[in-house]
């Protein structure tokens, strides 16, 4: 029985913190372009051959950064859609408070209009997964695209400028798209 390499635990260590410095780079200034591998790396406390050990360029850095986010959003996502009962109302809470727990990025990462295209789509397909698990037996009227549209601009207005708001009270307004 042939297994995966487990990966070296320093290794896994290493790319953290150079996602971490990336992350911490682009809250202070958004500005990608000024972005290179010796201000990551200074940040990190690493040495560059340690970033090139890991990523190909700064590019590959973001796009593995950016598919960090969207593999935990994509497990976070189903209960945005699922708010038929009270367990599921919390559940969407526990996904509000992940993207207030990473707001500072995500306000960065939402300036990139790819960025929001790909969470577009994203609730998009969750929408009509869930339409699906529903037999069909919703009242949501709304169309998918409007729906998904909506639930992006209240968390996209929420994480850049309502963060006074509760994660309950931006739940409570999405479950209103609903009714």
């Amino acid at each position: 029985m042939v297994g995966q390499k487990k990966e070296d635990p320093r290794a896994i260590r290493s790319k953290r913190m150079i996602k971490k410095a990336v992350v911490d780079i682009l809250i202070e200034n958004p500005d990608i372009s000024k972005l290179t591998v010796q201000k990551i790396t200074n940040r990190a406390e690493l040495n560059r051959a340690t970033f090139y050990l890991h990523f190909l360029d700064i590019d590959d850095l973001l796009k593995q950064l950016v598919y960090d986010i969207f593999g935990d959003l994509s497990i976070e996502m189903s209960p945005v859609l699922q708010i038929d009962d009270i367990h599921n109302h919390e559940q969407l809470i526990t996904f509000l408070d992940y993207f207030y727990k990473h707001r500072k990025i995500l306000s960065v990462l939402f300036e990139h209009p790819g960025f929001k295209k790909k969470l577009h789509m994203i609730l998009n397909e969750s929408i009509v997964i869930e339409k699906e698990r529903r037999d069909n037996h919703t009242s949501v009227t709304l169309s998918i695209d409007i729906l998904a549209a909506s639930i992006l601009g209240i968390i996209m207005w929420w994480i850049k400028d309502g963060v006074d708001f509760s994660s309950e009270y931006i739940a409570n307004q999405i479950i209103e798209l609903y009714r």
